[in-house]
């Protein structure tokens, strides 16, 4: 169940970062796109030069902060854009669609209340919500805003870090619990459980080979019976 769980997630993210990435080229999605890959350049160039060995650790760590800075600044349409996608997929897509994304469609598992009914959609967005650490993102972008360049570095980095043991932390709990439950789960009141056969497959695979059996004796008694009809006729 863990790979699948895996699984899954590994192909919605990959449909989520695709659409996410196509929406973000539209200009009156993400005005700050050209600004963003130009200072992204910026950036490119520091690293080279560093190692190049043309600057020192300190010289390019006081290039380089400032224009992940602005980076971080410019990046808030294209967080913007994530945020709603993620949402939208993970918490009313999955929800409408029984419990299921498309990843967890392909690999036959759905998300289900934690007594096994079918989720509602608050629990559906507040589980997509602790699994995705849509709040840690939001208070990233708030750090960058609210904060001066000087010393966003470090808290950023402070609260980037909790986001990456709360990832974690979920990962291991799905892994080495027995009902497969991570923290959001948890908060969520929902579990991940494998789509059984329907009843009527289940009769349809059991009934056919019997029936194949039934027909195959029934041959065999009338060939039997014509055979012993010829004997007697002889």
């Amino acid at each position: 169940m863990f790979f699948k769980r895996v699984g899954a997630y590994l192909i919605d993210w990959v449909i989520i970062t695709c659409l996410v990435s196509l929406l973000s080229y539209l200009p009156f999605l993400n005005p700050n796109r050209l600004a963003y890959t130009e200072k992204y350049r910026e950036l490119a160039t520091a690293a080279e030069q560093y190692t190049n060995n043309e600057m020192s650790v300190e010289d390019y760590t006081r290039a380089a902060i400032p224009i992940e800075y602005d980076l971080q600044r410019l990046n808030v349409y294209y967080i913007i854009i994530d945020l709603v996608c993620v949402l939208s997929y993970f918490g009313v897509f999955q929800y409408y669609f029984e419990g299921q994304t498309i990843g967890k469609k392909i690999l036959k598992i759905k998300v289900v209340n934690k007594d096994g009914t079918k989720m509602n959609l608050l629990n559906s967005m507040i589980r997509a919500v602790v699994l995705n650490n849509v709040v840690i993102s939001i208070v990233l972008q708030i750090i960058v805003f609210v904060m001066s360049r000087e010393n966003y570095y470090t808290v950023y980095n402070n609260v980037n870090l909790i986001g990456s043991i709360i990832l974690y932390m979920t990962l291991f709990m799905v892994l080495v619990r027995s009902d497969g439950r991570g923290l959001h789960d948890f908060v969520a009141s929902t579990k991940v459980v494998e789509i059984e056969i329907p009843k009527e497959e289940e009769n349809v695979i059991d009934i056919e080979p019997v029936k194949e059996e039934k027909k195959s004796k029934e041959k065999t008694k009338k060939s039997t019976k014509t055979k012993e009809k010829t004997v007697k006729k002889d």
